[in-house]
Order: C-alpha cells, then sequence, then structure tokens
C-alpha cells in the first residue's frame, strides 16, 4: 500500500511540475552586460518581472529567480501556470532611451535563452546579431506550451511602434497622419514610412493614437507604456471611405488564425454564410475583401449590396477550432470595428476569460440599426455558425 501511494505521489508531481516552465539567460560577460524582462497576461491580469531581482508577481505564477542563483545561467525565470500567454524580451543594464544609447551593446554580449517544460528542453534560442536597446525574443502560450520565436531589434524601449495598413488590400500605408496624445492631452505627431510604420518615443502612461489619411476612414488606438518598459506594438486598419457596412477584424500576435463569419440575406433569393471556405459573389462582389492567416490581421468583410434581412457577424478560432474550453480567443486581443456613411459605426472587444472558440460578435437589423451580442461559445463545426 506505501508503495502504491508513493508511486501515486510520484506521478502527482510530475504532471504538477509539467505544467512549470524555467527560462534560462545567459550570455558573455567580457562582452555585455544583459538583463532579461519577462512579461504575462493572465485573464485580465498583468505582470512583469526583471531578471536583475528576485521577485513574483500573478499571484506567484511569474517569477524571477535572480541574478547568482544558477551554476547554469546568469538569470533564471519561471512560470507556474498552464495558463495564459508570456514574452521575454532582453535589454543591457547599462543601456538607456536617453544617456547610453548603444544599439550594439545587445548583439555583443552573444545571450542565448534556454526554455524548459518541467525538465524538457523545449528550445534553445541563440540571439542573432542586430541593432537595438530592446529585443524581442518569443512568446509562450503556457496552455498549450506552444512557443513563438519571435526576435525583433527595436531602436529603444520606451517607443509605441506600429504599421497602417489598407483594410481591404493589407498594403502597408504611407504617409498616414499619425498623433499620440497622452494623459495631459500633450500630443506629438508623425506620419507613416513607405513600410507603414510610424514610432513614437513615450514615457510610461497612457496614450491615445490618432490615424488619418485622405481618403480613407479615420481610426484610434489606446494604448499603454508600463513599468517594464518595453516596446508596445500596434497594427492600424484603415478602411477606404465607404457608404456601406464594413466589417474590420484585428487581434494580437495569439492566435494565429482568426475567421471572420457572416450570414444574412442574399439579394437573388435565400440566405448566405460567408467564410474563407465558403467564399462566393453576392450581387457579383465577394463580401470577404480579406482573409488573414498569421495573426494580427486585418480580416476585413463589406456588405456590397445589402438585402432585407439581418446579418449576423462571428469570429471563429480556427488555431483552437476543436479545443471546448479553450480561452485563446478570449484572450486574443481581438478587435471588430464595423464602418459605414463615411464613419465608425460600433466597435467591439473580445470578452476576457471566456470559453470557446466562437465569438458571436453583433447583429444588423432589418433596420440597419446594430444590436451587440457579445458572447462567446464552443461550435463543433463552423459551417453551423450562424
Amino acid at each position: 500500500m506505501k508503495t502504491i501511494f508513493v508511486i501515486f505521489i510520484a506521478v502527482f508531481s510530475c504532471l504538477i511540475w509539467a505544467s512549470e516552465f524555467t527560462i534560462e539567460l545567459s550570455w558573455d560577460e567580457f562582452e555585455g552586460e544583459c538583463n532579461g524582462f519577462m512579461s504575462g497576461s493572465i485573464g485580465k491580469d498583468h505582470g512583469f518581472v526583471s531578471g536583475s531581482g528576485s521577485e513574483e508577481v500573478l499571484d506567484g505564477k511569474l517569477v524571477s529567480i535572480g541574478e547568482g542563483m544558477s551554476m547554469d545561467a546568469n538569470q533564471v525565470f519561471k512560470i507556474n501556470s498552464d495558463e495564459g500567454y508570456f514574452t521575454f524580451w532582453i535589454k543591457d543594464k547599462f543601456a538607456d532611451d536617453d544617456m547610453n544609447n548603444d544599439p550594439s551593446l545587445i548583439a555583443r554580449a552573444k545571450p542565448m535563452i534556454s526554455v524548459y517544460q518541467g525538465s524538457n528542453l523545449i528550445d534553445l534560442i541563440k540571439v542573432p546579431a542586430g541593432s537595438g536597446l530592446a529585443c524581442k525574443v518569443f512568446t509562450l502560450d503556457a496552455d498549450s506550451g506552444e512557443l513563438d520565436t519571435e526576435i525583433r531589434y527595436f531602436p529603444k524601449s520606451r517607443i509605441i511602434v506600429g504599421r497602417a495598413v489598407h483594410a481591404v488590400t493589407g498594403d502597408p500605408l504611407e504617409d498616414v497622419k499619425v498623433l499620440a496624445i497622452d494623459y495631459m492631452k500633450d500630443s506629438q505627431m508623425t506620419v507613416t514610412d513607405e513600410s507603414g510604420v510610424f514610432i513614437f518615443p513615450v514615457e510610461i502612461g497612457q496614450y491615445m493614437i490618432k490615424l488619418s489619411k485622405e481618403g480613407f476612414i479615420g481610426t484610434t488606438a489606446d494604448i499603454r507604456m508600463g513599468a517594464d518598459e518595453t516596446p508596445r506594438e500596434l497594427i492600424a486598419a484603415l478602411s477606404p471611405e465607404i457608404k456601406e457596412f464594413r466589417i474590420i477584424l484585428t487581434w494580437g500576435s495569439r492566435p494565429r488564425d482568426l475567421d471572420a463569419h457572416l450570414s444574412g440575406p442574399d439579394p437573388d433569393g435565400g440566405d448566405f454564410h460567408i467564410w474563407y471556405r465558403n467564399k462566393y459573389p453576392i450581387g457579383g462582389k465577394d463580401f470577404l475583401d480579406r482573409d488573414d492567416t498569421d495573426k494580427y490581421g486585418p480580416e476585413t468583410i463589406t456588405i456590397y449590396k445589402p438585402a432585407v434581412g439581418s446579418y449576423y457577424y462571428s469570429v471563429y478560432d480556427y488555431s483552437n477550432k476543436s479545443k471546448k474550453r479553450s480561452k485563446h480567443l478570449s484572450r486574443s486581443n481581438a478587435t471588430v470595428k464595423v464602418y459605414g456613411q463615411n464613419k465608425l459605426l460600433a466597435s467591439f472587444e473580445v470578452p476576457a476569460n471566456m470559453k470557446g472558440n466562437c465569438w458571436h460578435v453583433f447583429e444588423i437589423n432589418e433596420s440597419h440599426e446594430i444590436i451587440p451580442i457579445n458572447i462567446v461559445d464552443f461550435v463543433k463545426k463552423e459551417q453551423n455558425i450562424q
């Protein structure tokens, strides 16, 4: 009996520790001094830790062990959670946006990151040479254990980096006027380059980003620069001016593939249900302007030829379509904006901390009123979405 009990404890312990992730950061100390930062989101809760000290956030689910506590690495981090999204960054300890802005410091230190799940090494990342004061290394989905290496150097730490794209084609938009307005109503202005990119140096605080371009409907986004002082990223989809209903879906880096669904009355009779697998012309036009399969969006649907009846719009998590209890969609930062009459008519954010693979967003009724639905549930087959 005692033997069985010991075996049970051992198996139970393995199950517990299998969900723990350990991140070890090391570098060439003769060439530089790196500092790791890990931020995490679980539901509506957010937090970050720095590798230079011993600290924990998110009720102990995200931990920095501190320096000098391991024989194998300079800094060690732990994720004691089987849910949430986490992002790992590297900075140089002595670099600063204002004083010491040498962009070669991180690369010279040759940082290397080992990622373990339990005792199993799941990735070994050698950061390649690059230029910048901050380097984004990877994002980790603690639920699935999926790690997405996304090495990108940023010129500074306290910046908002955005990209403006055409909502219908997905192409970058040049010469978009961009305003960043802080909580004191002070503003700074720039324009996007040929790649649609804009950058604002900012301080800790809340900012409203406003984008405008002749011939397009303006759009806004709210971004907060937190105490972690790591770059904030934004994809802004601008729609050409249009009188008909246009629906634009954008989201974050996870899940990789969300799909927009629209059902409603066919002007030639009957009903339709449009999504990426069911494209067909309605009144001579394909309502699905753009399908995006590689995160962020935009995914765009336009009701070019309205008919009498009600329309229903939903978002389906194709990446996690079979996971009934998944919260990936709810954590996707998905936003749906509805345009018409050359202006923004409505905006929706996915409900937080909900289980399911389908977000039923809104209805457009026969009077052309936009009626919020805004619930998340599970749909077994996407063709059954209504």
